[in-house]
């Protein structure tokens, strides 16, 4: 699998028989390096034993990779090769249970470039083996980064990659940066892409999905480049953190709940831990986001006037009004009550994916709802109330970090109200994390979880 490359005509035709067009990553002007020294870092390869791509272990059984490297190949035929120096000898060799890759990933703009793998078996960590964190900003332009990888050494008339892991270490070019007149790239580069540079050095071909690492966490993933290590046009890579928080809503719904896989990485998303059954006429409020072609719940949301439902921005990043429908008045989220049509989606402009900074929408549904005994609008507070206040938290999430399935009847959970000031303390742990629009919720061993995102506190 290639990272993205134009090659002139002559190349073109002259290495027709051994390049693609498509997307690519690689190794350029890097060193031989071991596995210790990168222990996240794992090879795809076929059932052959051929490597195609790299990826990252970021849990025992999650490895994050590139959408473009899960294009041409089933789960049933991918294999991971964790914990070796060498990507065509030992270490672990693990088959792949499934497979996942976003849905609004574009081959043409090479948005959205991400993919998931879940692991038949879990991969426990050693010297050799580490699940890698994801990094929770981009570092600022010009903080050492570096990739590693199997890819070829050099563009075109390298044809033949090295089977010893290879590192180069590059500088972060943020997005902003990298679309800027210093390089040229320009409107090709988007929100969810981050550059790394640095002359005469790169990824290459067969690196597509592997590690950018800078200050000991994943930032992203080899996606694409123009060749490779060519002057004024840095490597590109989806960076992680945006791309979970576009991404996460169709793993739950695909990979976990279709294919009973494990979650991914906790970066957006709620889940009810600790609570209890319940019913829609308790919570008459409580409303479920469905995909209609996945035909999943995903998010959770409220209803507070008759045409409007209130949720998370985070949820309906990359959604068409047309793709989903809102379920009201029904304990089940896959059946019964009312299905919505929805006419339009309005997320708060200043929305960061990054920090979650102003997280809301509102969705407009088709034809008002009158209120019955199991669709009640609910008003919003003028203010939070103190730290210590009872408050519920409603919703079909999972009930554990790692329970296979989502539950189809509501689940609520009792909490306390954590102010904001009281949350970014040194009571808890979040500190700065903890902005001026939020507020907090919290009890021993009780929280939300996964699928229950937009969801309402009450």
């Amino acid at each position: 699998m290639l990272r993205f490359t134009i090659f002139c005509a002559l190349v073109g035709t002259a290495f027709s028989a051994y390049m693609s067009t498509d997307l690519d990553g690689r190794i350029v002007g890097g060193v031989a390096t071991t596995i210790e020294e990168h222990p996240y870092q794992v090879s795809l390869s076929t059932k052959l034993g051929g490597h195609f791509c790299g990826g990252s272990l970021v849990r025992g059984d999650i490895v994050v990779t590139a959408a473009h490297c899960l294009q041409s190949f089933k789960a049933t035929s991918i294999r991971v090769r964790a914990g070796t120096t060498n990507n065509k000898k030992d270490g672990e060799l693990v088959k792949v249970l499934a497979a996942r890759y976003h849905p609004k990933y574009n081959a043409s703009s090479i948005e959205n470039d991400v993919g998931i793998l879940k692991l038949a078996t879990s991969i426990p960590q050693s010297s050799s083996v580490r699940y890698i964190e994801l990094a929770e900003t981009i570092p600022a332009t010009g903080t050492p980064a570096v990739v590693t990888g199997w890819g070829t050494k050099c563009f075109a008339y390298c044809l033949i990659p090295p089977t010893t892991l290879q590192a180069v270490e590059l500088q972060i070019v943020q997005s902003e940066d990298c679309a800027s007149s210093d390089y040229k790239y320009g409107a090709q580069i988007k929100e969810s892409m981050v550059c790394a540079y640095a002359l005469k050095k790169d990824s290459c071909q067969g690196d597509s999905g592997g590690p950018l690492v800078a200050e000991g966490k994943l930032v992203g993933i080899v996606s694409w480049g123009y060749a490779c290590a060519k002057k004024g046009y840095p490597g590109v890579y989806i960076y992680l953190l945006l791309a979970f928080a576009m991404f996460r809503f169709w793993v739950l719904s695909a990979l976990l709940n279709a294919l009973a896989a494990a979650t991914v990485p906790d970066i957006f998303g709620g889940r009810i831990v600790g609570g209890e059954e319940t019913s829609i006429e308790a919570h008459p409020y409580q409303v479920s986001l469905w995909l209609i072609e996945e035909q999943q719940h995903f998010c959770g949301g409220s209803i507070i006037s008759a045409d409007f439902v209130l949720s998370a921005a985070h949820c309906l990043l990359g959604i068409e009004p047309n793709e989903i429908l809102v379920r009201l008045g029904s304990t089940n989220s896959k059946s019964g009550g009312l299905l919505a049509e929805v006419t339009g989606i309005k997320t708060h402009a200043g929305f960061s994916a990054r920090t979650a900074v102003n997280d809301i929408a509102l969705l407009r549904l088709a034809q008002p709802v009158m209120q019955t005994d199991s669709i009640r609008y609910i008003e919003l507070a003028d203010t939070v109330p103190a730290t210590g206040t009872r408050a519920v938290v409603s919703g079909w999430g999972i009930r554990c970090a790692l329970c296979l399935l989502q539950p189809s009847t509501l689940q609520a959970v009792d909490v306390n109200i954590v102010q904001r000031e009281d949350c970014a303390s040194d009571t808890y742990k979040y500190g700065d994390q903890i902005m001026e629009s939020m507020v907090c919720a919290y009890a021993l061993k009780k929280d939300a979880c996964d699928g229950d995102s937009g969801g309402p506190l009450v």
